[in-house]
């Protein structure tokens, strides 16, 4: 029996990974959700409808003292699904033992060891990642083995003129959590001039790049590839603009998602 190929493993690895993301209703991966655990605090522990509120409403000491305490702490403190929480349904379990025992036939330790193999211990030599939320709900993989499951703005730089601007740092990807990523140049507003870009760059192993692009591409929300397009990136140190600018417009360096999975 051959192994499976990367492809058909892809496959299964994102419809596991919608499965999870669908059945919480996680907001980080679709802001339509209508049900799930987020949705569901919002109708009944907090505002009008929340438990808290009903509470204040009977007027009988002896149920408040008793169940007021616990009630507002649920107000301020929603609750959010354990991370791994879905390994407890014997169906999944099965499913995640059943990837385990087939990478064992061909020598590896299970999924993860494999996926290992692939992206390298350090994440350097990424090949095939499965989505954040295949971590965080099954929770059976390395941080390297796991791409961030929405794109993260991590830097900006308002342009003040021509060659000049100012950087501003918003955030960097977790590796303890998720593997590096492609980065980008994405407009924030509409551009006049096409400013050569300069970002500093630094990868999941520590060591730093510049990585340079030409905003050629005007129109607002326009995403342009920087020079390096692997997906080892976790966060941006400098932006600096070489030539071009103009006052009062903005670009911002995105880490990218490897891919959807909401029609996994």
């Amino acid at each position: 029996m051959p192994q499976i190929t990367t492809g058909n493993l892809t496959t299964i690895l994102d419809k596991l990974a919608r499965f999870a993301s669908e059945s919480v209703g996680d907001p980080e991966f679709s802001g339509a959700f209508n049900a799930g655990m987020t949705t569901a605090s919002g109708h009944v522990l907090s505002g009008a409808g929340g438990i808290a509120t009903f509470l204040l409403t009977l007027n009988e000491e002896d149920v408040e003292a008793d169940l007021l305490p616990a009630a507002r702490d649920l107000d301020e403190q929603h609750p959010v699904p354990p991370d791994g929480f879905l390994i407890a349904v014997p169906g999944i379990a099965a499913m995640l033992k059943a990837l385990d025992t087939h990478f064992k036939r061909y020598g590896f330790k299970g999924l993860d060891d494999y996926l290992t193999s692939l992206n390298g211990a350090t994440g350097m030599t990424p090949t095939l990642r499965a989505h954040g939320h295949f971590k965080k709900y099954l929770k059976t993989l390395k941080a390297v083995n796991a791409f961030i499951p929405t794109d993260i703005v991590l830097a900006t730089f308002s342009e003040t003129g021509a060659a000049a601007g100012t950087y501003a740092h918003l955030a960097a990807i977790d590796k303890t959590v998720y593997a590096g990523a492609k980065l980008v140049l994405k407009n924030v507003t509409a551009l006049t001039s096409s400013p050569v870009v300069t970002v500093t760059g630094k990868k999941i192993d520590g060591t730093t790049s510049s990585l340079t692009a030409t905003i050629s591409t005007h129109t607002i929300n326009a995403e342009t590839d920087l020079s390096d397009t692997t997906k080892v990136f976790v966060d941006v140190t400098n932006i600096s603009i070489a030539s071009g600018g103009t006052n009062a417009e903005e670009f911002e360096v995105v880490a990218k998602a490897d891919r959807s999975v909401t029609s996994a």
